[in-house]
């Protein structure tokens, strides 16, 4: 085989075995999203795929970036319009396949090839002019035009490849594999040339954790093309992961170290930004995959823990303000959706490896939750950072583009994870429900009907079409009793015979505290992360009256199941009651919810009432947080409160 790849380590993978996941799943094209959820992503795929509007415009302006080459400026640093393309045919890809259109997976395939007309004669296919400029070599000036130090090249690159090599997947078409391929090949080439390492490049004081996520599209070329230098370049990015001088991020050696994240190493909010950090570890689980490697699905599955015990938020997802810096210290919420998004994707990764239930637990929270408020309701668009007071940012003219940012191009391929692990079968052939909202799914032949309009109720039925199947059912756990009962064995004949569950879930509805762990972090300092990034953007103007709401004490949440909790103006709440300042917070409180009617404006509304023996009741309209959240409100208006 030719081999493309050219890199300064040449060693074979420390593994030979490829690992086979713990859990099967099914082809898209057998899985149907229903329910309130499932709306949501029929809106969205049409909006942003497969409508005429979102091929033309959408996607044009996102190749724009590769056609004008002007995300290089002034030849100092650079922005990463070419990040969008990327985003958007991963999400395509995924929905082609999941709708089983011949016309989308045409468009697919179309698309790729439009953009493949830009690639240069070397493999270079890029948004910047300069295909070097890969690092920055003079940080003050950079921060003289930018304000800050970005260079995103790589980074960009990363996102066309990989998204590429999903629309191989799905259309099967050589030439898109063989672009990628050359593409691969000239990055790792130069990179040689120049005798850099990719720790070396990318956002000045991010200690290259934007470039090395290349890691997950570079093992993915390998198993498609079996071409060997894939794995010699991915051992080069691992050493760079297990140093003796013990240069950040030095995953290995640090994950087995009893220490939170954000205190690896200092100033973590310079360097441990979370999707691309997030990006790095879902690479070692490929890796993995692709080698047998236990060294790195073990390092992954201890980062995993790690954050969920030290940086957890209450979307369900983890960091504060798009970096990993112990977000249960901060008495305020903030999350950008591309960290809800990678939370999800490094979790689905991780139990379909491992099948260990606990990472349904945090896919379920995450997307229910922080996910599902991250889309606008209509799917044309959705919010950047997501909050637990106020409104949601809404970031338009990301890097000047109209249609595109960095989350909302993310979004679909989400949907596409939780369709493939609503329902998996393990190497012994049981099947395991693992997600609970309406769905129709068949694997191996089985058809699986879930329905019962979960969680906003605590009900549901499963249907599954072959009386023999062995099925086992999720309990989540927030749950402290399911009850699972075989109503019936319905059918004719054997072949239409049928097992029908149904599962009664004990919503316990809760307050859950929330308790600083260091004193007065959230001081109104402008040098301090947690308030600097709460407004919109880096502006000292814009959306500061949000600062009036910031929390400097921290307050309590109420879950319903797997359901956070708000209240919103949507669901009925006066603007005094979304801006209540007493809190339950540590005082306890007992939570009780009453079942409203639907206003038709959000999912799930209940009437609230906390309560405590000889103290004040508090009573409140509330809905589920998403549906309660998921509309822009303009530059000013409190809409929703997650904070009790």
């Amino acid at each position: 085989m030719r081999k493309v790849l050219v890199c300064t380590l040449v060693a074979a993978p420390l593994f030979a075995a490829v690992a086979s996941d713990a859990m099967r799943t099914p082809r898209l094209r057998d899985v149907r999203l229903g329910g309130y959820p499932g709306e949501k992503l029929d809106d969205l795929v049409r909006a942003r795929v497969t409508s005429t509007f979102a091929q033309k415009n959408v996607f044009g302006e996102a190749r724009r970036a590769f056609e004008d080459r002007d995300d290089d400026i002034d030849g100092h640093g650079g922005l990463w319009r070419g990040e969008f393309w990327g985003k958007l045919m991963l999400s395509a890809a995924r929905v082609a396949d999941y709708l089983d259109d011949p016309a989308v997976t045409r468009f697919v395939g179309e698309e790729c090839h439009r953009l493949m007309a830009l690639q240069d004669p070397d493999g270079y296919l890029g948004s910047y002019r300069d295909k070097e400029l890969v690092r920055i070599t003079d940080p003050e000036t950079t921060k003289k035009v930018y304000g800050w130090c970005p260079v995103w090249n790589v980074w960009n690159r990363k996102y066309a490849m990989w998204g590429m090599l999903m629309a191989y997947r799905v259309t099967g078409d050589k030439a898109i594999l063989a672009s990628v391929e050359r593409q691969m090949g000239q990055l790792f080439g130069m990179l040689d040339r120049l005798g850099l390492r990719l720790h070396d490049t990318g956002a000045h004081g991010m200690f290259g954790l934007p470039s090395m996520s290349v890691l997950k599209p570079l093992v993915m070329l390998y198993e498609e093309t079996g071409n060997r230098k894939c794995l010699d370049c991915a051992a080069e990015i691992l050493s760079d992961w297990d140093r003796a001088d013990g240069r950040c991020p030095n995953f290995f050696r640090n994950a087995s170290r009893e220490r939170p994240l954000h205190a690896w190493y200092p100033q973590p909010e310079g360097w441990a930004k979370t999707y691309e950090f997030l990006s790095c570890v879902d690479g070692l689980i490929e890796y993995s995959r692709a080698t047998g490697s236990r060294r790195c699905l073990e390092t992954a599955q201890r980062i995993r823990d790690n954050l969920a015990k030290t940086d957890a938020n209450p979307f369900g997802s983890v960091g504060f303000g798009d970096k990993l810096i112990g977000a249960p210290q901060y008495c305020n919420a903030l999350n950008e959706v591309c960290d809800v998004i990678h939370w999800i994707r490094l979790n689905v990764d991780l139990f379909l490896v491992t099948g260990d239930k606990k990472h349904v637990d945090s896919i379920e929270a995450a997307y229910l939750n922080g996910y599902l408020a991250g889309i606008w309701r209509g799917g044309a668009f959705g919010p950047f950072f997501l909050r637990g007071h106020g409104r949601h940012t809404e970031q338009r003219g990301q890097c000047g583009y109209a249609y595109s940012h960095c989350c909302v191009n993310n979004l679909p391929r989400t949907f596409m994870d939780i369709a493939e692990v609503t329902v998996t079968r393990d190497d012994t052939g049981v099947f395991h429900v693992n997600l609970y909202q309406d769905a129709t799914v068949t694997l191996d032949g089985v058809t699986f009907t879930i329905s019962g309009n979960y969680p906003v109720e605590s009900v549901v039925t499963v249907r599954v079409s072959d009386p023999a199947a062995r099925v086992v059912f999720r309990q989540p756990d927030w749950c402290p009793k399911l009850n699972i009962e075989k109503v019936a064995t319905v059918g004719a004949d054997a072949v239409h015979a049928a097992q029908v569950y149904a599962l009664c879930f004990d919503m316990n509805a809760r307050v859950v505290d929330r308790l600083e762990t260091v004193p007065e972090l959230n001081v109104r300092d402008r040098k301090v992360w947690a308030f600097w990034r709460y407004p919109d953007r880096w502006s000292e103007t814009e959306n500061l009256d949000l600062l009036k709401g910031y929390r400097t004490t921290p307050a309590a949440c109420v879950m319903w199941g797997p359901l956070l909790l708000a209240k919103s103006r949507l669901a009925g709440s006066a603007r005094a009651e979304v801006e209540e300042a007493f809190t339950v917070n540590g005082k306890g409180y007992r939570a009780t919810l009453m079942p409203c009617a639907s206003n038709g404006l959000t999912w799930g509304r209940w009437d609230l009432e906390l309560t405590k023996p000889g103290a004040r009741t508090v009573k409140a309209k509330v809905c589920d947080f998403a549906s309660g959240t998921d509309v822009p409100c303009g530059e000013t208006g409190d809409l929703f409160s997650i904070w009790f």
